[in-house]
């Protein structure tokens, strides 16, 4: 055992130089490409963001959440190479896991969608795929042709999710793995692409045998309750154009008709969506991370490649397209090679030359928080745990659930699965002012609060300002805010001078700065 664990060590060793180098090579190219449009374009780049702008964005990027005070002090200690380690650090993150899972499976689903054991099975599928890297390509086959018991294989909690129809799941499949609009072609011809209502049927005819059986148990009451489903493909099952009493035969996109047994035929399209010769599979993830990530897609919208919504660079998208699937459709790889990248890590701060710069990546474009990350960004700030520490872990995680729950409902329009940031609504404000999250935690004279804390620990202005700014901000104040704070304390009128304090951590926590991933 012990010479195993030796000789294992030693390949790690050997392997990790190997897999940076790959990285590293990678992400050269990347920059060279942008480097070459932005001088072509006679615009002049933003300089690399700051260690706090950084560290702040990777966070947000990665775990959806701002660092932590410990994480941010750690982060100014470390030494050579630090950025790349710190990406490294954090896609081995559970955070990234949670905050990742969270992400697919609002795409897979939608925010609204499904019931809550479909949504956190298959949650805890996605989180599970991620923890091992498993390759995309692998990730998506294991959802189009997952069977048996979603207690046992809760990839199939995708295609129950939506009730086994073969039209919701070739809309949906289409417009996620391929990028392809095709749900216009469910009731007619596309107006604007190549997609023909035929293809559409066609297509949807890869899912028609799938079937599932509901498993219900006793619960403690002796009632019954649905605990799972079975999935299984069926020899019999069609599907029909509407109007049209003929049955549509399988065909894929390319034009090529499936002739194998029905049982398979959900395996057969999975292998052609998958295939390295399919001419969306690739490019469709590569944009939609490359969007996640800096702030708009090569593609826009995301699913709706076509003639219409031609690609910003097309020479990049495929070349990071044709990158990903030559190191084996890696997840991690692409998202290495894009924040390692030169054009991720600029500032946000434009110059005279690229202010109206909207597609060169000449600096980085500021992105509105999603609902999600202002809501756990806002608990690290407002030092959620810290109050709550006489709670037991299962204790805090329901209770952020139910706030999440009711953050989400606050800003509800009526459109749920088209809401992806945080506006600032004015019932999102209202929660802000009087909410007991940030009124316990910002007042003065509660123990265990964050201004208490605060308070009692530091004893100059200067090292409470920094620390409350790195708190909320995370980054230390400038010297023109400190010298402001400490006039507007000379100037109110508060009897208990420590009420400033509060005024100012209430004005962080609602200032533009925080609600925004810059």
């Amino acid at each position: 055992m012990k010479i195993l664990s030796t000789t294992c060590l030693i390949l790690f060793m050997f392997l990790a130089p190997i897999v940076d180098a790959r990285v590293s090579s990678s992400t050269k190219q990347l920059d060279r490409y942008i480097t070459a449009k932005i001088k072509e374009a006679e615009i002049k780049p933003s300089g690399k963001s700051n260690d706090a702008e950084f560290l702040r964005r990777i966070h947000l990027d990665l775990t959806g959440k701002i660092p932590t005070l410990e994480e941010i002090e750690a982060f100014e200690k470390s030494g050579r190479g630090k950025r790349q380690k710190k990406i490294h650090q954090l896609l081995k993150n559970d955070l990234y896991f949670d905050h990742w899972g969270r992400i697919w499976v609002k795409w897979l689903i939608g925010r609204n969608g499904g019931n809550q054991q479909t949504r956190m099975g298959l949650e805890s599928w996605v989180r599970d795929s991620l923890r091992v890297n498993k390759s995309y390509n692998q990730f998506v086959t294991e959802l189009l042709t997952a069977a048996g018991d979603t207690r046992d294989n809760p990839a199939g909690n995708y295609i129950q999710r939506y009730n086994l129809s073969p039209t919701s799941l070739t809309s949906h499949s289409s417009r996620l793995f391929l990028g392809l609009p095709m749900q216009c072609a469910e009731c007619h011809d596309h107006k604007t692409e190549p997609w023909y209502q035929e293809d559409y049927y066609s297509l949807a005819a890869f899912f028609s045998n799938v079937r599932s059986k509901a498993v219900y148990e006793k619960n403690a009451r002796g009632q019954d309750q649905l605990v799972s489903w079975v999935l299984s493909d069926e020899n019999k099952g069609s599907i029909q154009m509407p109007g049209s009493a003929q049955k549509i035969s399988p065909r894929f996109l390319d034009g090529n008709i499936y002739r194998g047994v029905a049982q398979k035929k959900r395996e057969a399209l999975s292998d052609w969506i998958t295939d390295r010769k399919n001419p969306y599979f690739s490019l469709a993830i590569v944009n939609r991370i490359w969007s996640q990530f800096m702030g708009r897609g090569f593609v826009e919208p995301l699913d709706a490649f076509g003639e219409e919504n031609l690609p910003t660079h097309p020479e990049l998208l495929d070349w990071l397209a044709e990158d990903f699937a030559r190191y084996g459709y890696d997840l991690q790889h692409l998202m290495k090679t894009i924040l390692n990248s030169d054009a991720y890590q600029r500032t946000s701060a434009k110059n005279s030359k690229n202010e109206d710069d909207k597609y060169y990546y000449s600096h980085a474009y500021i992105k509105p928080l999603s609902a999600e990350q202002f809501f756990y960004s806002m608990l690290e700030a407002t030092g959620f745990e810290r109050l709550q520490k006489r709670r037991n872990k299962n204790q805090l995680e329901s209770m952020k659930r139910e706030y999440l729950r009711r953050f989400i409902y606050l800003l509800d329009n009526g459109e749920m699965e088209e809401i992806e940031a945080f506006n600032g609504t004015i019932p999102q404000a209202l929660m802000m002012i009087n909410g007991p999250l940030v009124n316990d935690s910002g007042d003065h004279r509660q123990r265990g609060s964050f201004i208490n804390y605060i308070l009692k620990s530091y004893r100059t202005t200067k090292d409470r300002l920094d620390r409350i700014y790195l708190m909320v901000l995370s980054r230390k104040p400038t010297t023109k805010e400190i010298t402001y704070f400490e006039r507007y304390m000379k100037r109110s009128l508060y009897n208990d001078k420590k009420l400033a304090y509060e005024d100012l951590y209430w004005v962080l926590l609602n200032s533009a700065e925080f609600a925004l991933n810059h």
